[in-house]
């Protein structure tokens, strides 16, 4: 599928009441990338509408409303603190608000519980993310911590891995030994 075809999914979804995180399992696409078709066939609808807001307007309202505004656009928080001249601690409890109005709750509540490790969390995430690791395979493996069985697989593995280089050795061995017989054969005189 086409990033046209996908948006054009997208806008299917959103058309059928679907949340921000069903139409992202169901089309493979960042929040961030949802957001901004949704927001794309927003704009259309009321400019269509004629109920543009102008931006002489958004600049009446309070920083916190301007703020989440930026943020719908795309706008990160750095951004944000930047155009707005806010402090961080505001601008990130506003970046939380704007996440719960946009039905990521499931976020706001990881990023409260491992506030202090996201960038952990975030390198984590890379990992998994260019080694190709499933989110199946991530479950697999907690299941095993779980079941205190990941002991028993690492140690299954480091055997395996011993028997697996002792095979190797007795195989240089024989061949070693084959070596020498066929030249020993091959250098006596039939007579």
């Amino acid at each position: 599928m086409n990033r046209q075809d996908k948006e054009q999914y997208v806008i299917q979804l959103y058309k059928e009441n679907k949340s921000t995180r069903e139409i992202a399992e169901l089309v493979h696409m960042s929040f961030r990338d949802i957001g901004a078709v949704i927001r794309k066939v927003k704009l259309e609808a009321d400019g269509e509408r004629g109920h543009l807001e102008e931006d002489d307007d958004i600049k009446s309202k309070s920083k916190t409303t301007q703020a989440i505004k930026l943020f719908s656009e795309g706008n990160s928080p750095v951004e944000v603190a930047i155009k707005l001249d806010l402090p961080t601690d505001q601008v990130l409890a506003i970046y939380r608000e704007f996440w719960e109005l946009e039905g990521m709750y499931g976020l706001a509540q990881i990023y409260e519980e491992a506030k202090y490790d996201v960038h952990d969390l975030l390198r984590l995430h890379r990992i998994a993310k260019v080694r190709g690791i499933e989110k199946r395979d991530i479950i697999s493996v907690f299941d095993l911590i779980k079941y205190n069985q990941l002991e028993t697989m690492q140690w299954t593995a480091g055997y395996l891995r011993s028997e697996i280089n002792r095979l190797e050795w007795e195989k240089r061995s024989s061949t070693n030994r084959h070596t020498r017989l066929r030249e020993f054969f091959g250098h006596q005189d039939v007579g």
